[in-house]
C-alpha cells in the first residue's frame, strides 16, 4: 500500500517490491475497489484523493521510517556499470527453459550476489563452483573481480560452471573469452553424477536449484561433493517458498537436513526474480555447512545411496508431479523389430528392464558406459542396443552416442525432441560424431498411431545409427575415434595413447609418452581441458576438441613435422580430416 501511494505500479514490481506472493498482492489489490484505476503500461493507480486516507490507514511515515536498511546498498551502488553490464548479459543471454526451472533472477541480485561473495569470503586463488548457473553469476563474480583488480598477474577466483543447458554454456563460454575472463564450463546432468574434474575441487559452492524437495537436495549434494576443504567449504543454496504454502518450506529444509547440511545462515529475501511470482518473486540465501553425516551419506557406494531422482522438475515431462508409465506397445513393437534383425547380442538401456534383452540403467551407461556384463564380452562379438530416452530434454542423446560402443544403437525419443525433431536433427546431432556413428534411415521410424506411442500418449521415432569402420578413416579420424570410443578418460591420457598408437601404426616409430602429451597440448588452447573427460564437454566445446585432435595427426594438412613423427596443425587453425 505505500508503494502504491508513492507512484503507479505493476503487478510484477509490487510483487518484487513486498516480496508477497501474487495471489497475496491481487486479493489486496481486489479490497480497494474504485479506489484502484489501471494505467497507462498495465499500471496500478490510486485515486488522487485516496492516497492521504490510506497513508494516514497505514502510518505511512512510520512505516518508512522503520524500512530494514540493506547492508550492501552502498557496495552495490559503486557496482552500477556492472549492474548495467549484467542487465544486458541477461537480456542477449539464450531464453529460459521453462522445462528446467528457469527464473532468470535480476541484475541487481546477480551483482548482488557477487558481492556478498567478495565481501564474506576471501576469494583470492579460490575455487567457485556454481551447480547449475542460467542467471549468470559466474559472469558477475569473474567481471567484479577483474574490475577490482586490473592486473592480470593478480589472481582472482578460478570460477566453474557445470549445467545441463548447452545453448547457457556456450553462450557463457564466448562471453567469457570475448573479455578475456577466466571461466570453465562443463557438462553435466547432475541426476547422473558430477564431472569427475571438479569433485573435491571447489571451496565454495553456490546453486539455484529447482524449488523442489527432490531438486534442491540433488543439487546441494552435489555442491558438497565438489568441496575440496571438508571443514571449510560451504554449499550456498538459493531457495524460497511462499508463506501460503509453509509446508513446501518445511519438506525443502527438511531435505536439505537429510543431506546432513546445517543451516549457518539465513539470509532472508536476498534473491529477486524476474518471475517467480507464486513465491513473491524472492528466495532466501541458505548457508550450508556439510557435516560429518554428509560425508557418511555421500561416501557411501553409488548402489548404496540407489539412483538419483530424475524427476525433480516443478513443469515438464520431468516434474515431480509426473508418472514414470511404461514404454507404449508400438514402441516396445518396433525396438523388438530391430534387435530381431540385428545379428549378435542385444541390450536394452532405460529405467527398468521393458525388452527380451539385457538391461542396463541409463544413468550408469551415461557415468561409466554399458557394464561388461551387459554388453557380453569376447572377440567377434556383435552389439546391438536400444535406449529409452523418451523423456530426454535435449543433451542426453550427445551422452548416449559417446558413451555407447556397440555395432548398431536405436534411440526412442520423443517426436519434439529438441535435436531430433528439429529439420536436419540427424546431422546435427552427428556433426561432431562421424567419426564414430553414420544414420541408419531405413531403421528410421515414426510411431504415431493416433497418439498412443509414446509415455504419457506423445508421439515418437525409432532413430538408428550404425557404428562407422575404422579402417575407413583417415589418420586424424582415428584420433578422433580413439577418443569417442573412449569418453570417459581423462582426454590427455587418451590422446596420449592414441597418438602413439596411429605413429606405430603409420611407419613403425616409436612415439613416446612425453611426446605425444606434448603434441596434445599444443593442439588445445587450454591445457586443464586434458584433464576433463570427453563426456563432460558441452558440445561445442567437444566438437572443437576433435577438430584439434584430427589436425594435430592430419597428413593432408600441409603442417611441418614437429619431429615426433605426427605432423603439426595447419596454420589456419582447421581441421582438414572429414570426421
Amino acid at each position: 500500500m505505500a508503494a502504491l501511494t508513492e507512484r503507479p505500479r505493476t503487478l510484477r514490481a509490487l510483487i518484487q517490491d513486498s516480496g508477497l506472493p501474487r495471489r497475496s498482492v491481487e486479493e489486496i489489490l481486489g479490497c480497494l475497489g474504485d479506489d484502484l484505476r489501471t494505467g497507462s503500461g498495465g499500471t496500478f493507480v490510486l485515486r488522487p484523493g485516496a492516497v492521504d486516507r490510506y497513508r494516514t490507514m497505514i502510518h505511512y511515515d512510520e512505516l518508512r521510517a522503520g524500512t530494514t536498511l540493506d547492508p550492501l546498498a552502498a557496495e552495490i551502488g559503486r557496482h552500477s556499470a556492472l549492474v548495467a553490464t549484467m542487465h544486458e548479459l541477461i537480456a542477449s543471454a539464450p531464453r529460459p527453459k521453462t522445462e528446467l526451472d528457469h527464473v532468470p533472477a535480476t541484475a541487481a541480485t546477480v551483482v548482488r550476489r557477487a558481492v556478498w561473495l567478495s565481501t564474506h569470503y576471501d576469494l583470492r586463488e579460490a575455487h567457485l563452483l556454481c551447480v547449475g548457473d542460467h542467471d549468470l553469476t559466474s559472469l558477475a563474480v569473474v567481471l567484479l573481480a577483474a574490475a577490482a583488480s586490473p592486473d592480470p598477474a593478480r589472481r582472482g577466483p578460478a570460477v566453474t560452471v557445470v549445467d545441463i543447458d548447452e545453448d547457457l554454456l556456450e553462450f557463457l563460454d564466448r562471453t567469457a573469452r570475448s573479455r578475456d575472463l577466466q571461466l570453465r564450463c562443463l557438462y553435466a546432468d547432475l541426476r547422473f553424477g558430477l564431472p569427475p574434474a571438479v569433485a573435491g575441487s571447489a571451496d565454495l559452492a553456490f546453486t539455484d536449484p529447482p524449488y523442489t524437495p527432490q531438486g534442491v537436495s540433488l543439487f546441494a549434494a552435489r555442491g558438497a561433493q565438489s568441496l575440496a576443504d571438508r571443514e571449510r567449504g560451504r554449499v550456498l543454496v538459493a531457495y524460497g517458498f511462499s508463506e501460503r504454502m509453509p509446508t513446501l518450506g518445511w519438506k525443502v529444509q527438511r531435505a536439505l537436513l537429510d543431506q546432513g547440511l546445517v543451516f549457518e545462515a539465513i539470509w532472508p529475501a536476498f534473491h529477486t526474480y524476474e518471475g517467480a511470482e507464486a513465491v513473491g518473486a524472492r528466495a532466501d540465501m541458505y548457508v550450508c555447512q556439510p557435516t560429518s553425516a554428509t560425508w557418511k551419506h555421500l561416501d557411501r557406494p553409488v548402489a548404496a545411496r540407489g539412483p538419483a531422482p530424475t524427476a525433480i522438475y516443478t513443469r515438464g515431462r520431468q516434474a515431480t508431479e509426473s508418472q514414470s508409465a511404461p514404454l507404449a506397445g508400438p514402441f516396445v513393437a518396433a525396438a523388438t523389430g530391430f534387435l530381431a534383425i540385428s545379428p549378435g547380442r542385444g541390450v536394452f538401456v532405460g529405467e527398468r528392464p521393458e525388452l527380451d534383452a539385457a538391461h542396463a540403467h541409463l544413468g550408469t551407461v551415461l557415468e561409466r558406459g554399458l557394464p561388461a556384463a551387459a554388453a557380453g564380452a569376447g572377440a567377434g562379438w556383435s552389439l546391438s542396443a536400444v535406449a529409452d530416452l523418451s523423456d530426454d530434454p535435449g543433451p542426453w542423446l550427445t551422452r548416449l552416442l559417446l558413451a555407447v560402443n556397440a555395432d548398431r544403437l536405436a534411440v526412442i525419443v520423443a517426436a519434439d525432441h529438441p535435436v531430433l525433431g528439429a529439420k536436419n536433427g540427424t546431422r546435427q546431432a552427428l556433426d561432431p560424431l562421424r567419426a564414430k556413428w553414420a544414420a541408419t534411415p531405413e531403421y528410421d521410424v515414426a510411431v504415431t498411431d493416433g497418439g498412443d506411442a509414446g509415455r504419457g500418449g506423445d508421439a515418437g521415432r525409432l532413430v538408428t545409427f550404425a557404428a562407422v569402420d575404422p579402417a575407413v578413416l583417415d589418420s586424424g579420424a582415428r584420433l578422433a575415434r580413439w577418443l569417442l570410443d573412449r569418453p570417459h578418460g581423462k582426454i590427455g591420457n587418451v590422446w596420449r595413447d592414441g597418438l602413439i598408437r596411429i605413429a606405430r601404426q603409420a611407419d613403425g616409430r616409436a612415439l613416446s609418452q612425453r611426446e605425444a602429451l606434448a603434441t596434445a597440448r599444443r593442439a588445445v588452447a587450454d591445457p586443464d581441458l586434458l584433464a576433463v573427460r570427453l563426456i563432460d564437454l558441452p558440445r561445442h566445446t567437444l566438437a572443437s576438441t576433435l577438430a584439434a585432435a584430427v589436425a594435430c595427426v592430419d597428413t593432408q594438412s600441409g603442417g611441418e613435422a614437429d619431429g615426433s613423427g605426427v605432423r603439426a596443425p595447419r596454420r589456419d587453425g582447421q581441421a582438414a580430416g572429414t570426421w
